[in-house]
């Protein structure tokens, strides 16, 4: 079969180097619009035609990556995913098992990024070149503790180490369970602020991230005294399941008010690797 040329012709040209000047990797159809004058079915086309032809790959209804010319025939390029995820949604930080990886707190490789956001998508995950994009929505009062990383000269949102360890904590189901936080915590050990991750947890308001926090500092050891003191301050009446994954029976610590629902050596598994 003859492969389809990637001729670009002049209007695809123009709109094209248009976005490079702007420096729009990814850019939307009102982008396009913006430049071309209107909102007419002849720039649908125009779209269509570029995308058929490998120099645009459509990420969503309206929005488009483009494809450099080193993409070849079959268009086989993409950009990172974490600068893709950054156009797929406003305001938006990632976080969860992305960051975790991202610091280097585990070392489980995933197709999925995951991006947090206060607003809620239509579709809770999308696929894009094989990678998974899954929205986790975030109630405003919990959408903080996210910095500026520069990525191909690109500025993406990722939450900061010590909220990434919280946000586990408060659902552990995007980051693998609580043995990936504890791993987290361990790594993290030297270069984590423990008081501003307890500063953190309490910020958050939900007071079972405090219990497993406090838990976990204790059990591998780590930690200050100062994040204690400020974790004790906020623990509910109530047991807190340790891992929300894990067994609905376990040993009651009652210094922390955590019900330890995961054996010991399958909560530190990764250490004797």
């Amino acid at each position: 079969m003859a492969k389809r040329l990637r001729t670009l012709g002049e209007l695809g040209s123009n709109l094209l180097t248009e976005m490079s000047r702007q420096g729009k990797r990814i850019f939307t159809f009102e982008d396009a619009a913006k430049f071309y004058g209107s909102r007419s079915s002849a720039l649908r086309e125009l779209l269509s035609t570029l995308v058929e032809r490998r120099w645009l790959l459509r990420v969503e209804k309206g929005k488009y990556l483009v494809l450099p010319f080193e993409a070849g025939h079959e268009g086989e390029w993409t950009e990172h995913e974490f600068i893709i995820a950054s156009y797929l949604i406003e305001p938006y930080y990632i976080g969860f098992r992305s960051a975790l990886n991202y610091y280097g707190y585990t070392e489980q490789v995933s197709r999925t990024v995951f991006v947090v956001s206060t607003r809620r998508k239509f579709k809770s995950a999308l696929e894009v070149v094989g990678v998974t994009y899954r929205f986790v929505c975030m109630s405003q009062r919990k959408f903080f503790g996210a910095s500026e990383v520069a990525l191909d000269g690109h500025k993406v949102n990722i939450s900061e180490p010590e909220k990434t360890i919280v946000d586990c904590l408060d659902q552990p189901r995007y980051c693998g369970g609580i043995s990936e936080v504890a791993k987290a915590l361990w790594y993290g050990r030297d270069e984590l602020d423990f008081v501003k991750m307890a500063d953190y947890a309490r910020k958050a308001g939900n007071k079972a991230v405090n219990q497993r926090l406090g838990y976990l500092l204790e059990t591998l050891e780590s930690g200050t005294e100062k994040a204690f003191t400020l974790l004790r301050t906020s623990l509910s009446k109530r047991y807190a399941p340790l891992d929300t994954l894990g067994s609905s029976k376990g040993r009651y610590i009652d210094r922390w008010k955590v019900m330890v629902n995961i054996p010991e050596d399958e909560l530190l598994q990764w250490k004797g690797h």
